[in-house]
């Protein structure tokens, strides 16, 4: 059990749930702690429970036959395995703890039980349903509509964006920024080395990087569908 009052704090989604609602969840869940590197379901697997992420941060990634691409990652107030515990089927990725992560899990048989009892939860239960295509969705497309510089260039201006200086780093290694980005290694570095060429950034260390024209960068980034 979870006290409600800092499962509505830590979980905004649940936010516009009922105290009587958020009572019933709160007690029915379970919270569990994951170390760094923790998987906490894989792919392919029944989905046994509904997480709410308290503190932490995962990531969800669908491995393929030579690689690995990132679906989605989710911090605090963030919700896993909405769509196999909502819909049904396997989970379609697999969920790894980045960071030291808590959650609050709810079973599938509570799960269940809410869906048939409590008409707030399968209307939550819907717009999460929802929310998870859409996010879905803007990834296909990014995937689709942007060349694997313009992806790299909007994830050095993501590091960027909350820092002092021009000074950056990766942020991961090369071949976690791959999958962050749908790609292979070798082709992160030959991204990172176009960039350099374009005056966009220049290395300064191992994985270090000074942004040289943050409006070079932008546009970079800017949606452009790469060459047939």
């Amino acid at each position: 059990m979870i006290d409600p009052a800092i499962l509505r704090a830590s979980a905004p989604t649940l936010a516009a749930l009922p105290d009587r609602l958020l009572r019933r969840i709160a007690m029915a869940a379970n919270v569990r702690h994951y170390a760094v590197r923790t998987v906490l379901y894989r792919a392919g697997d029944p989905p046994r429970a509904l997480y709410l992420v308290l503190s932490g941060r995962v990531r969800v990634s669908r491995e393929l036959e030579r690689s690995a691409h990132v679906l989605h990652h989710e911090g605090p107030g963030g919700v896993l395995c909405e769509i196999p515990i909502f819909a049904g089927g396997p989970h379609p990725g697999t969920a790894t703890a980045l960071e030291p992560t808590r959650c609050a899990v709810l079973a599938a048989a509570d799960v269940e039980r809410l869906l048939r009892e409590e008409p707030e939860f399968a209307r939550f239960a819907l717009r999460r349903i929802g929310g998870r295509t859409r996010v879905i969705l803007r990834r296909l497309d990014e995937l689709s509509s942007l060349t694997v510089s313009a992806r790299l260039a909007a994830h050095l201006l993501e590091r960027d964006r909350d820092l002092t200086t021009n000074e950056l780093t990766l942020g991961m290694s090369q071949s976690a920024l791959a999958e962050e980005l749908g790609t292979a290694r070798e082709v992160v570095v030959r991204s990172l080395r176009s960039l350099c060429e374009l005056g966009a950034i220049r290395r300064t260390g191992r994985s270090r990087f000074t942004i040289v024209s943050r409006s070079r960068l932008q546009s970079i980034a800017m949606p452009l569908r790469p060459p047939d």
